[in-house]
């Protein structure tokens, strides 16, 4: 199979995402007959039809007979042949993967060995969603809660308290007569009165699986609006939670503010945001990046700002396992994925597990 990476033969086609929404997916065949397939949601906003044909009838011209080993002309091609501002960036992106994915068969390699090469990475840490607000709930700010295991050791056990910790946390929010139904990013949805209730269902899950708050597990909790008067209640959380992120928590209209806060939290918080000019923590998903190749410039230029890096799933995800191996192979930090349940994030989840294990035999 190895030699003969040109690209032969790019097709389009419909799917589906997590929520029933249309997603498109790209299918990319090398000359040596090596494939790829990537998967895109359309973020319920898309339509897959024109998308798939969108890629059969014009990008596919713009990479046919392009070695897929140059994944960065690959994609300056395919943001070329777009022809409108918004639609088809969604097809360039599933070409991108899938290019990628095909390139490695053709070596042989699997993709996150393709993109990180052979030298055994640091794991990134899961940040696992728990609880999912809706608007009306947790006062409007907090629509997302989720831990960090911070216990030393494997991603494979840090992926086990997790799970440990959510079976824990459903049966008590069923003892106290909640509903346990999972909503965006798997995450319980209970009828909670504010975040603050939510925090300690969080915190006794902890201890009731036998793991100590701040220690072996903390919190990270999302914001749901960029609000310049929330640093005084961070803090008041933290003096009562074992809370250590926040995502999304900085004003972006007020630059002195943000630096103000991250003088003030920067030792205490990991702030992260997509953007993060002011921030100690690099949110970083693959529709934001549009292609891959912008997506691990993005890594590196966040590295070399002193930042932690974040790969984030999106929202509407589909069962698309890319994201594991190129946060590995990028060296991230962290992985936001979603709660470990629900096929759209274990699918992720358990490729990272396969990697680990790749790399535990090689030790061995």
């Amino acid at each position: 199979m190895f030699g003969g990476h040109d690209i032969i033969k790019v097709t389009g086609r419909m799917a589906w995402d997590s929520r029933a929404n249309p997603a498109v997916e790209a299918e990319v065949i090398l000359e040596n007959g090596a494939h790829g397939k990537a998967v895109i949601s359309l973020g319920g906003c898309g339509n897959a039809q024109w998308e798939s044909g969108y890629i059969n009838d014009r990008l596919s011209e713009a990479v046919l007979f392009e070695e897929a080993l140059n994944q960065e002309r690959i994609d300056r091609l395919l943001l070329q042949a777009l022809d409108n501002e918004n639609r088809g960036r969604k097809s360039v992106l599933a070409i991108s993967m899938a290019v990628a994915r095909a390139a490695g068969a053709g070596l042989g390699l699997p993709l996150y060995r393709y993109l990180g090469g052979t030298s055994a990475p640091v794991m990134p840490v899961p940040v696992m969603t728990m609880i999912s607000g809706r608007d009306e709930e947790m006062g409007k700010d907090f629509p997302e809660l989720m831990i960090v295991p911070k216990e030393a050791g494997s991603y494979s056990r840090r992926l086990r308290m997790g799970a440990e910790i959510y079976h824990c946390l459903k049966r008590l929010l069923t003892i106290s007569g909640y509903s346990t139904s999972v909503g965006k990013n798997g995450g319980f949805v209970p009828d909670l009165k504010d975040a603050e209730e939510g925090l300690g269902y969080l915190t006794d899950a902890f201890q009731l699986s036998g793991y100590k708050p701040g220690i072996d597990v903390s919190i990270m909790i999302s914001i749901n609006k960029e609000q310049k008067d929330m640093i005084s209640h961070y803090l008041r959380l933290t003096d009562r939670f074992p809370i250590c992120g926040i995502f999304n928590g900085l004003w972006k209209e007020d630059s002195d503010g943000q630096c103000q806060v991250m003088k003030m939290l920067k030792d205490r918080f990991l702030m992260a945001s997509p953007d993060y000019s002011h921030a100690n923590g690099a949110v970083i998903s693959l529709e934001d990046a549009g292609t891959l190749f912008n997506a691990l410039n993005m890594v590196e230029e966040a590295k070399k700002a002193g930042c932690k890096v974040i790969i984030s799933g999106d929202s509407g995800e589909t069962e698309e396992d890319f994201l594991a191996d190129m946060a590995v192979a990028a060296g991230a930090d962290y992985v936001k994925f979603g709660a470990p349940c629900r096929g759209e994030w274990t699918a992720k989840y358990n490729e990272m597990l396969r990697i680990e294990e790749f790399y535990n035999k090689k030790k061995d």
